[in-house]
C-alpha cells in the first residue's frame, strides 16, 4: 500500500519510539498483541472529536467518509476499492462511495453561513444591550413613529428645514 510522505514520517517516528521492531504488528499493546480498536476510539478518537464538537459515527462511517472523499478528490472507484481492501468493486461503489452533489453542498454551505451570520448578529445585539441597556427590553420603534420622521413624510421640506426639524 503506498503511503504519503507525511504519514511515513509519523510511522517511522512511532516505530522508533516502539524500539524499532523488525516484525510484528505496527500498532500493538504492551503485550505485543494488536491494539483494541474500541480502546483507540475511547482513548483517542472520541476525545479529539469532542474537543471540536464532532460526533463519532463508527468505523463504517469513517470508511465511507474516506471512500467518498478520496473519490471526490479524483481517485477512481477502483483505487478506492484497493485502499479499502474490498474484494469486489461493486461493494465499494454501491455501499461506500457517496457522490457529493455540488449544488447540494453549496446550498448547505450557504445555509451554514447564514446561520453563523444570524448567530453573530444575535450576539452583537446582546453585547449592545449589555453595554447600553437598562435591562428593560423594548420593542424596536419604527421610524414612522418618531414625530420628526412623520413630519418629514407628510411634507416636502428643504434641506435647511429638514436640519432644523431633526435638531
Amino acid at each position: 500500500m503506498p503511503i504519503i510522505p507525511a504519514l511515513a514520517e509519523i510511522l517511522d517516528a512511532y516505530r522508533t519510539s516502539a524500539g524499532n521492531p523488525e516484525l510484528g504488528f505496527v500498532f500493538r499493546s504492551n503485550d505485543g498483541l494488536p491494539i483494541s480498536l474500541d480502546k483507540v476510539v475511547r482513548r483517542m478518537i472520541r476525545p479529539a472529536l469532542e474537543a471540536i464538537d464532532l460526533p463519532w459515527h463508527g468505523w463504517h462511517a469513517f470508511r465511507r467518509g474516506l471512500a467518498s472523499n478520496l473519490y471526490a478528490m479524483g481517485a477512481s472507484d477502483k483505487v478506492v476499492q484497493r485502499i479499502l481492501r474490498h474484494s469486489r468493486p461493486h461493494v465499494t461503489k454501491e455501499r461506500y462511495i457517496k457522490v457529493f452533489d455540488r449544488t447540494v453542498l453549496e446550498a448547505a454551505e450557504k445555509m451554514q453561513k447564514r446561520i453563523e451570520e444570524l448567530r453573530q448578529a444575535k450576539e452583537d445585539q446582546r453585547q449592545l444591550e449589555f453595554k447600553f441597556g437598562d435591562g428593560v427590553e423594548r420593542p424596536p420603534i419604527a421610524l414612522g413613529e418618531y414625530p420628526a420622521f412623520r413630519r418629514l413624510a407628510d411634507s416636502s421640506l428643504s434641506g435647511q428645514q429638514l436640519a432644523s426639524t431633526l435638531s
